[in-house]
């Protein structure tokens, strides 16, 4: 089985409906069709500590180095600027390996 690893990214952005329906159609239409990406979601928080992120990504992906190489590449590079200049700002990622899972039939 391929080794998972999911791309967790914490950031903050606007509530507008313009923003929301630029990030949820032309921006994750780009992710999920960057390579290595098999699984993106987007959550916005409900509750936390004070100064929390307003929004948290998770991406899923079955080959990280295509995933961060695009991230890295001049394309990926310029999708992040497009973000910010949406207005997303204070983002933080974080890549992570699986280490257990309850999801039959997915090992560590």
């Amino acid at each position: 089985m391929t080794q998972r690893h999911m791309i967790l990214v914490m950031y903050d952005g606007p509530t507008s409906a313009e923003f929301i329906e630029w990030m949820n159609g032309p921006h994750y239409d780009e992710v999920k069709a960057t390579p290595g990406i098999v699984a993106a979601r987007r959550f916005e928080v409900a509750d936390g500590p004070a100064g929390h992120r307003r929004y948290v990504a998770i991406l899923e992906t079955d080959d990280l180095e295509k995933t961060l190489a695009w991230r890295n590449s001049p394309e990926g590079q310029r999708s992040q600027k497009e973000a910010n200049d949406w207005g997303v700002t204070n983002r933080y990622s974080l890549v992570c390996k699986l280490a257990h899972s309850t999801v039959p039939g997915e090992t560590a």
